[in-house]
């Protein structure tokens, strides 16, 4: 039963992986996973009972539905897939980093190893502050799935937004405001992964009435959540109005993270929101509060071996550390999220890693350190045709070999 459990594990693992953070599913598969392996934990200790396997199944159900519209697989084949991917799950075999929580020695850690992208021309922004040409929404302009190019009862080439407008309206002429909710959030997230980020915004902000109108406490804060990052995007998006967008982005999330701390949300869920908010202080200068958000998001994805969100942690901290000039920390932080990237097989996630400890070593006058880490950036972001990245690297390097040169041609 035990290996059944693992299988559960990593085939959670992988699509949440899939999925990526943007998806209008992926918050609510992380709420079933911290439901399923809960479930498991309770029976590992205790033993499996007919109430938990009723809880088991209803939530696998779930999962394989959820799956089954998003990727086109349902969680029954994922799960499958996932175990021949990784070798049986395989697991690392290092110690683990007692400050990041990053395993050293084997690349197969969690059953992640192999694991590619899906890459679709949704548009869309990688978990953090990598952009991307083409975007890794899955099905983020077109729905082609099965065979029969349907899926769910609509044709394929039908646009995200056109279905759940689709939603958006069956849900107003039934009644039903919890359908509405959904329905706007999901169509707020088609939207934001298109660039589309001002669409976004208004109808995250009418799905946050429409739970609030039901009272519902957890669906509002996911919906605040999603809004504060369509926001925080939108500051991205609009340099001159950046400081407007940001603070709201922080009011936004600070609700979110009040309400999930009162209804008692799964820790992850409101991991990811603090880690957000600290990207929002990070930005605005503040990095006091920056750091105490993002160490505690740290904390709570190394606990749930949330890799993805993990590796993007530790780089977003050893940006910080370097401003902080804690260059101790920095660079702890730097080279274990490149290691997670890598382990991930993150290809934008392994380049701006690579970049920005090549940066750091620039910094701390290690021209040589820096020009071998920029090399390594540029040919990534060549690979991925980011032509703005590969400029900003080129630049960087110019000045590092520059560095290098003048003292009578020594190298650092």
């Amino acid at each position: 039963m035990s290996d059944v459990f693992s299988q559960y594990q990593a085939g959670l693992q992988r699509l949440l992986i899939r999925l990526e953070q943007d998806h209008p599913t992926y918050t609510e598969v992380l709420v079933y996973q911290q439901r399923l392996l809960e479930n498991l934990a309770r029976t590992r200790l205790y033993g499996d009972t007919d109430a938990g396997r009723a809880e088991r199944a209803e939530i696998l159900d779930r999962l394989n539905r959820l799956a089954l519209e998003a990727v086109g697989q349902s969680f029954n084949v994922i799960v499958g897939t996932a175990l021949s991917k990784s070798g049986a799950a395989a697991h690392g075999k290092g110690d683990i980093d007692a400050k990041t929580g990053v395993a050293e020695g084997d690349d197969k850690e969690g059953g992640v190893t192999g694991i590619q992208r899906v890459d679709t021309e949704g548009g869309a922004l990688i978990f953090g502050d990598v952009a991307v040409s083409g975007g890794d929404f899955v099905g983020g302009d077109k729905i082609v799935i099965n065979d029969d190019d349907s899926v769910g009862g609509y044709r394929s080439g039908i646009t995200l937004v056109e279905h759940y407008q689709q939603e958006l309206e069956k849900a107003r002429k039934a009644g039903d405001r919890a359908a509405e909710g959904m329905a706007l959030d999901k169509l707020g997230s088609a939207c934001a992964a298109r660039g589309d980020f001002h669409r976004a915004v208004t109808h995250y902000d009418q799905a946050v009435a429409a739970a609030r109108a039901m009272g519902d406490r957890q669906a509002e804060a996911i919906y605040l959540q999603n809004l504060g990052l369509a926001i925080l995007r939108l500051a991205d998006a609009e340099p001159d109005q950046r400081q407007a967008h940001l603070s709201r982005a922080t009011d936004t999330l600070l609700r979110a993270i009040g309400l999930f701390d009162a209804a008692g949300a799964a820790s992850l869920l409101r991991a990811r929101t603090r880690y957000h908010l600290g990207r929002c202080y990070h930005q605005l200068g503040q990095w006091r509060e920056a750091t105490a958000l993002l160490e505690q998001a740290r904390e709570s994805f190394s606990y749930h071996k949330a890799r993805p969100e993990l590796a993007h942690a530790l780089l977003e901290l050893g940006q910080l550390y370097h401003q902080r000039q804690d260059l101790e920390s920095a660079r702890i932080y730097l080279k274990d999220a490149l290691r997670l990237f890598r382990r991930l097989n993150d290809a934008d996630g392994i380049a701006v890693a690579q970049e920005a400890l090549g940066n750091f070593a620039l910094q701390t006058n290690r021209p040589t350190e820096a020009i071998v880490s920029l090399r390594e950036a540029r040919q990534g972001y060549a690979t991925l045709q980011r032509s703005e990245r590969v400029r900003a690297v080129d630049d960087l390097l110019r000045i590092a070999h520059q560095a290098r040169r003048p003292a009578g041609g020594t190298t650092s």
